[in-house]
């Protein structure tokens, strides 16, 4: 493999380029001048031997390949800013930044408080958020872009350790003036001419539905298919059928829509951290999954439903 020898200073003036969209915005930022920038910018696309940018006299964009190497060029800089801020952490044990992944259900029920929880102690560590849809969370903390992750089981990846945190319930999200909405104890069949709407099969909480009902407890076909769990509750607020939820994604004192916990579908997911095998979490990681540890079951649910989203 041939030895690139780009350095630091042509990848931030790519960066600054690619987010300004033209080279006298990002020139200013840099406290450049335009010339400058754009012969850095020049010797980053001759060592790599492409093209970055399309440039006219009205505008510059992305080529492919330059669309391409931006997600690359931002993890390294990300990298290498981590670096630096694990050095000040080995020396001074109290500030650096940690990088989370999570479902949005548990970004917005559990995150705030887990956070400000953990900010009371370590007041100088910076915390990066990324919520996404499960496949992104393991995937995140896989490639090492996330610290540790949050998220459910399910995901069958032998690079990864899963520890469970809690148990969670799939309830029934109903809107509060539906006829059943105030049954104590609900079952299936109940709802079984009602217009269901579901997310999408692509979905972590599709899989672990449709895996962990049988064929006889399945709710009826979906008339509705969605991408996020957030566009359900809307549905169905909307008055556009009823579907099955994570627990954590419906406020209890919502005040349209209500979670009912169905009888004869005790549907449930395990919530919990995800971590590299095989490898140390770094000092702040193992601070947070200690905080983690010892709060998670006493946070009272938070999230408004409509907040909630694909996890």
């Amino acid at each position: 493999m041939p030895r690139i020898n780009f350095d630091l200073q042509q990848l931030q003036a790519f960066v600054a380029v690619a987010d300004r969209s033209g080279f006298r915005a990002a020139a200013e930022d840099l406290h450049l001048s335009p010339a400058a920038l754009s012969r850095r910018v020049d010797r980053l696309e001759q060592l790599l031997g492409a093209r970055l940018f399309e440039r006219t006299t009205r505008d510059v964009r992305l080529t492919r390949v330059g669309e391409s190497f931006l997600s690359r060029a931002r993890m390294a800089l990300d990298d290498l800013e981590a670096a630096v801020l694990g050095v000040h952490e080995i020396a001074a044990r109290h500030a650096g930044r940690i990088s989370i992944a999570c479902v949005p259900t548990v970004a917005t029920a559990r995150m705030p408080q887990l956070i400000e929880g953990f900010s009371r102690r370590l007041p100088q560590v910076r915390v990066r958020l990324m919520d996404g849809g499960m496949d992104e969370v393991a995937a995140a903390v896989r490639t090492g872009e996330a610290d540790l992750g949050l998220g459910f089981s399910g995901v069958t990846d032998p690079a990864l350790n899963f520890e469970p945190l809690l148990e969670e319930r799939y309830v029934l999200a109903v809107r509060r003036d539906h006829p059943l909405a105030r049954k104590r104890s609900p079952s299936l069949a109940m709802f079984a001419g009602e217009r269901w709407v579901a997310v999408a099969r692509t979905s972590g909480n599709r899989r672990l539905i449709d895996a962990g009902l049988g064929a006889d407890q399945r709710p009826p076909p979906a008339w509705l298919e969605v991408g996020h769990v957030s566009a359900l509750l809307a549905m169905v607020e909307a008055g556009l059928g009823v579907g099955l939820v994570p627990e954590l994604a419906l406020h209890p004192r919502h005040t349209t829509l209500k979670g009912l916990r169905l009888a004869d579908v005790p549907l449930k997911r395990r919530m919990g951290a995800l971590t590299l095998a095989g490898a140390t979490p770094s000092p702040l990681a193992q601070r947070f999954l200690a905080h983690l540890r010892s709060a998670w079951r006493e946070i009272p649910q938070a999230a408004p439903a409509a907040d909630a989203a694909s996890g």
